[in-house]
């Protein structure tokens, strides 16, 4: 099976802090993963390694979309959308719905050039196929946080993107809005789209995630499918506490915790 994404020996350093260590793994192009781990675990920088803003020193390497090759970063983010909690809080341009999904066409924050009929097409296309067509012309700022969640994902869906990071994108939002979001996201892996889902909240892993990845600081825990991972021992072992967790409707649930001895 050819890869989506291919790390190997991967050191990664931010701020002069060795965050990840000799992380190796891969993603195969039928897969969508889940990484969880405690904060500081390193899912954040594990993730800009992927999408390409980080790189990895002494030798490791990232290859992508079964490239054994290097391939121009610009072209990987063609193929790469990315949300997060924390881009959100930073997108502060005054801009319409419309305008914030079409700046996916130039990574930027804000609309800079000028856009085509095609691109404004492809940004309307993107929000209707999300549902939310009708704040094209709602202004960013006047957007409900579960709103401006989704018009980042249309953003990030603005290209024809294979793979899609989302960086723990349940954050700051309330349980209603978040279960939309997640029913979005399984729309989106039914037509093809795969994922990596970083969070460390069990009850997002959604039942089209197939695989589990446990970072434990900066290093893999334990990762492979996820019905072997999703137990309450492994899921105790890696966020280093007492855990009980259970299956639903094909999620999974706290149902209990403790002190780990």
């Amino acid at each position: 099976m050819s890869f989506l994404v291919e790390i190997k020996n991967a050191d990664v350093y931010v701020g002069g802090n060795k965050v990840l260590k000799s992380l190796s793994w891969s993603m195969g192009e039928k897969e969508n993963w889940a990484v969880i781990g405690n904060n500081g675990s390193g899912k954040t920088t594990f993730m800009r390694l992927i999408f390409g803003e980080l790189i990895p020193v002494y030798g490791g390497e990232v290859r992508w979309f079964g490239n054994k090759e290097r391939t121009p970063l610009s072209e990987v983010r063609e193929k790469i959308g990315y949300v997060s909690a924390e881009y959100q809080n930073s997108y502060d341009r005054p801009a319409l719905g419309w305008e914030v999904v079409a700046s996916g066409h130039f990574s930027s924050i804000g609309l800079h050039e000028e856009v085509t009929p095609k691109q404004k097409e492809a940004a309307f296309d993107s929000m209707r196929y999300l549902g939310i067509e009708n704040l094209s012309q709602t202004p960013y700022r006047q957007m409900s946080y579960g709103e401006a969640r989704r018009i980042l994902l249309a953003r990030a869906m603005v290209h024809r993107t294979r793979l899609m990071i989302l960086d723990e994108p349940c954050t700051g939002l309330d349980i209603p809005t978040r279960e939309i979001f997640l029913e979005t996201l399984e729309k989106m892996s039914r037509k093809g789209t795969r994922m990596i889902y970083v969070t460390h909240r069990i009850e997002e892993i959604m039942p089209c995630i197939t695989h589990v990845l446990f970072l434990e600081n900066g290093k893999i825990f334990k990762q492979g499918k996820k019905e072997a991972m999703m137990n309450s021992k492994t899921l105790s072992g890696a966020l280093g506490c007492s855990l009980t967790i259970q299956e639903n409707s094909k999620r999974y649930w706290l149902a209990g915790k403790g002190t780990k001895g």
